[in-house]
């Protein structure tokens, strides 16, 4: 795990009108660590996401990167709906103009997401999985020092999650940090340096997995999550560098 923070989320909530989907929020992000923002569907991960990339602005709180490279992160967004007139090696080198990105890098992406083969195949006739690993390689055209990922196993087969895994070691090993969210168990599990469980809009534990399953007095994320269900006003815990 890293040392400094590179990601800093100061009491950032968003409302909509008067209602509110996500309650303040206090995490770090600490350099060359893999932190796993972990719920069900509608826990408000993908909210949280969107405010720290900027898709959306907060109600309150603020969001602060510390990156030397200029370009602060790479995001991966749950879907994205390519054109389907294009093929993989156009959507990708139209992305590699922007980042003045080689032939050779875009051809080691597209190989790396297993779609090389595919390159003049029109996204028309992709399968969601193919689409979803195209939309992985734009994310990785950038060389970053933060990954963000949305849901990214969504659509996988269990060869690619297994792949996807073994993406999120290598990054890590080479010193990135990468926050990502899932509601898959094993996923975060496998990954995780650290999780966010998150669970109605609220952050209930922040910390690695035994200092989690410590304060649930649980075994298993399962566990967690079934104890939080049964008792909703269970209260936050944050853990400290």
């Amino acid at each position: 795990m890293g040392g400094s923070t590179i990601l800093t989320i100061d009491g950032v909530s968003k409302s909509y009108k008067n209602r509110c989907v996500l309650h303040p929020v206090y995490l770090y992000i600490a350099r060359g660590e893999c932190v796993v923002l972990c719920g069900a569907n509608g826990a408000g991960k993908s909210t949280l996401i969107k405010l720290i990339t900027g898709i959306e602005q907060p109600t309150a709180g603020t969001i602060s990167f510390s990156t030397e490279k200029k370009k602060r992160f790479a995001y991966m967004p749950d879907h994205m709906n390519f054109p389907k007139e294009l093929t993989p090696l156009e959507i990708t080198s139209y992305y590699g103009k922007f980042l003045n990105t080689s032939m050779v890098t875009i051809e080691a992406t597209l190989k790396k997401v297993g779609l090389w083969e595919e390159r003049h195949q029109k996204v028309g006739s992709f399968s969601k999985g193919m689409s979803q690993r195209l939309n992985l390689a734009q994310c990785l055209l950038s060389d970053v020092d933060l990954y963000i990922f949305d849901e990214p196993t969504n659509g996988l087969d269990p060869y690619w999650v297994i792949q996807f895994k073994q993406l999120i070691r290598e990054l890590r090993n080479n010193g990135k940090t990468i926050l990502l969210s899932s509601h898959i168990m094993r996923d975060v599990v496998e990954i995780a340096d650290r999780v966010a469980i998150m669970f109605q809009g609220e952050v209930k534990a922040y910390g690695t997995l035994p200092d989690i399953y410590r304060t649930y007095r649980c075994r298993t994320l399962e566990d967690v999550f079934l104890s939080l269900h049964v008792n909703p006003k269970n209260e936050p815990f944050v853990t400290h560098v």
